[in-house]
């Protein structure tokens, strides 16, 4: 199994450096790494982001989680 602490630092991490990147490349690199992250703390048997009785997220750390509209 792994560490949740781990994969919740790792997603904020990248998604930091997406935000602080100005090529373009680099941005969609990061953003993709944060969705993987974000994948990987979604389906891991801890519920971390529980969800809520409309089927959103208690937490969501949109764009990256599940679903949220990006600004």
């Amino acid at each position: 199994m792994e560490d949740l602490n781990y994969l919740l630092k790792r997603e904020q991490e990248e998604i930091m450096r997406a935000k602080a990147s100005i090529c373009f490349a680099a941005r969609a690199a990061h953003e993709g790494l944060a969705q993987g992250y974000a994948k990987r703390i979604r389906d891991h048997r801890l519920p971390y982001r529980s969800r809520v009785t409309d089927g959103r997220s208690a937490f969501d750390p949109a764009p990256y989680g599940g679903g949220g509209t990006r600004s």
